[in-house]
């Protein structure tokens, strides 16, 4: 298998280093072209429209706007994603899109995909929205092609882009605080280091006390309570570069830290409410991008990365030996890429990418097997654009060699995953398109899948998912008071083969299983809208509406044939509407969840009860001699609605927040 993986890399590098014509010509690069066959100054509106596949997008402006307080509060507002939420401002917060598991959706920070080999879920929670200048969630592929073969590799992708740099000197100081002890310092500082070289820093510390009041209803006896032993203080830092080495060439390089210590409350189980648990969480990062455009018709990209994660689970419970359970696990990962992208005419963009990783796993545990993984991934992509016709393919080809060094290891697999999407616009006078697409997706088990103690299963089968999607998009022209009118409405049908199931026993523990077969269609809708009512007062309404129905398919005689699988809602949708004017900036946001079930089988007694959550926010800018003073007031869960996202894990009632930014 090592012989294979080596081939295939070999087989890799050759036509990155064999020169072509406008590199022998030595052509200087024209960017304004390069930029252009990405599409990099597209309007992010345009691009929702024309795409041809679902794509949702938050500005900064859009963040502020909709009165998004978290990047979990962002997408839990966006069709077909179902959030994982364990309560409080350090709950474990996690995503997953149209059915499919959070594996399955890609967490792309400043352009370089985010990894988890232990786990293969992101934590949202540990990235604010302080510091993100977009963000994008995708369905199927992305319609810049000029991208790693692992951003390429999942059901859908969730891009977090940091704050665009102007070169200037900068200073960002923050404070929020809030109910439960909450308080949220944050910092960021940049300046010009040289007429080619720009750098900039953040720091950002967060507590929580978390004991936030619930009712806890036991037939007949109502009593009110506390949530207990949720203390969480967590850091997180970052160092970044921008280099310009060359003319039509940038190095940008992060250097990147973040350290959590929590403890863990566990379910609310009737009359015990002790919890002795705690997590400690640590994961460091360094990482560079070099893209170079080496003629007008060639461009490049290289990535290097290491990426290091702790995570130290501790339960002081007399039933262990010695009265204390202690879990700790190390992991380590080395991943490169390398992307070219070639423009042979102006209705062609064809794109090659071959990312190459190893990964492994060790633990202080007796049954440690110290488990590692080659991963080699290669995407070549084309892309054609003429008039009102847009149509894009891609062959993605996965190959994985596992091995232990201890007990029995995970199966190798290699696997060839096509996907197509097409777009159209049937009307040039009318800015209405149709698109169709389809992409199929080859996911490994996880570290914790196949080998975590107790729970993980080195024969859990490999998950294939295959989706489909038709979907309708229009933008109409500005008229009368309406400055912007943006619609969607999109279908889709996904299959899922030998589907993992992450069951939770805690926030550290799952049990995983194969599900086997599921089938999940449904509706995504959404409506953006702005309305000048007078001078300089604007209503912005957003909305949106997703119907989901996740079937599995295993077998007839099975007690969960044709039911929902667990936790995914067949209605949830969201609403936000915000008032801009000269004195203070109104938002209101509604985010509703219907009823769910906690096993597949959907048992009575398993129900979830749906919810309706609602938040209001006022803010406003003061210009203070060249500068900006934002002062912020966010009151969340309005109507103290009690609900659960995870079962027994109550979620906190109304809060409030208050926030003072100052930018220099």
């Amino acid at each position: 298998m090592r012989k294979h993986i080596v081939a295939h890399i070999l087989w890799a590098i050759v036509p990155l280093l064999t020169p072509t014509p406008q590199l022998i010509a030595g052509e200087p690069a024209d960017t304004t072209r390069v930029l252009k066959s990405v599409e990099v100054t597209a309007r992010s509106a345009e691009k929702e429209v024309v795409s041809t596949a679902p794509i949702h997008r938050y500005s900064e402006e859009e963040l502020r706007r909709q009165g998004i307080t978290s990047v979990a509060d962002a997408v839990h507002r966006l069709p077909g994603v179902t959030l994982r939420d364990y309560g409080g401002a350090g709950g474990l917060k996690t995503v997953s899109v149209r059915g499919f598991g959070a594996g399955h959706t890609a967490v792309i920070y400043d352009g370089i995909t985010l990894s988890d080999a232990q786990s293969g879920q992101i934590d949202l929670q540990r990235y604010s929205t302080d510091n993100v200048g977009q963000l994008s969630l995708v369905v199927g592929d992305n319609e810049d092609i000029f991208i790693p073969a692992r951003a390429a590799a999942s059901a859908a992708s969730l891009t977090i882009a940091s704050v665009a740099e102007d070169w200037q000197p900068m200073l960002v100081a923050q404070m929020r605080g809030g109910s439960w002890s909450y308080v949220n310092p944050f910092v960021k500082g940049g300046i010009q280091l040289s007429e080619n070289a720009y750098g900039w820093v953040l720091g950002e510390f967060t507590h929580a006390k978390n004991d936030y009041p619930f009712t806890l209803r036991n037939g007949a006896l109502v009593t009110k309570e506390r949530r207990n032993n949720s203390r969480m203080n967590s850091g997180h830092g970052e160092i970044n570069l921008t280099w310009r080495p060359w003319s039509g060439a940038t190095l940008k390089s992060k250097v990147y830290y973040y350290d959590n210590s929590r403890r863990l409350p566990g379910p609310v189980i009737y009359y015990n409410d002790v919890s002795n648990e705690s997590l400690r969480e640590r994961n460091a990062f360094a990482q560079s991008q070099l893209r170079a455009s080496l003629s007008a018709n060639v461009s490049l990209m290289a990535i290097a990365k290491f990426n290091f994660a702790y995570s130290g689970y501790a339960d002081v419970n007399g039933k262990y030996p010695n009265g204390v359970l202690d879990q700790r696990y190390w992991q380590r990962e080395w991943y490169g890429s390398a992307c070219a992208l070639w423009a042979p005419s102006r209705p062609w963009v064809l794109d090659y990418s071959v990312d190459y990783s190893y990964a492994n796993l060790s633990s202080n545990l007796s049954s440690n097997n110290r488990p590692w993984r080659h991963s080699l991934l290669q995407s070549a992509t084309a892309r054609y654009r003429a008039g009102r016709f847009t149509a894009m393919a891609r062959l993605l080809l996965s190959v994985y060699d596992n091995g232990a060094h201890t007990g029995q290891a995970a199966k190798d697999a290699t696997r060839l995953s096509p996907s197509a999407s097409v777009s159209v616009q049937p009307w040039r006078e009318q800015n209405f398109f149709v698109r169709v697409s389809y992409k199929e997706i080859f996911r490994m088990p996880t570290f914790n899948e196949a080998y975590f103690d107790h729970y993980g299963s080195a024969d859990v089968l490999p998950e294939t998912t295959r989706q489909l999607n038709l979907g309708f998009t229009y933008s109409a022209p500005a008229w009368g008071a309406l400055s912007a009118l943006t619609a969607t409405v999109d279908g889709y049908f996904n299959n899922i083969s030998d589907m993992i199931v992450a069951v939770p026993y805690n926030m550290f523990v799952w049990r995983m299983t194969n599900l086997g077969h599921a089938r999940i269609w449904g509706v995504d809708a959404t409506a953006n809208a702005d309305i000048s009512i007078a001078q300089r007062h604007t209503l912005s309404l957003t909305a949106n509406y997703s119907y989901q129905r996740a079937q599995p398919r295993t077998s007839r005689n099975s007690s969960e044939w044709m039911k929902q699988v667990a936790y995914i809602p067949l209605n949830s949708g969201s609403l936000s509407v915000s008032w801009e004017n000269p004195w203070a900036n109104l938002s209101v946001n509604a985010t509703g969840v219907g009823t769910r079930f906690t096993t597949n089988n959907n048992l009575p007694d398993t129900r979830i009860s749906g919810y309706m959550e609602f938040g209001l926010r006022l803010w406003r800018l003061f210009p203070i001699r060249g500068h900006t003073l934002e002062t912020r007031i966010d009151v969340l869960n309005l109507g103290n609605k009690q609900y659960e996202v995870v079962a027994r894990y109550p979620m906190p009632g109304r809060s409030w927040q208050a926030t003072l930014r100052f930018t220099l």
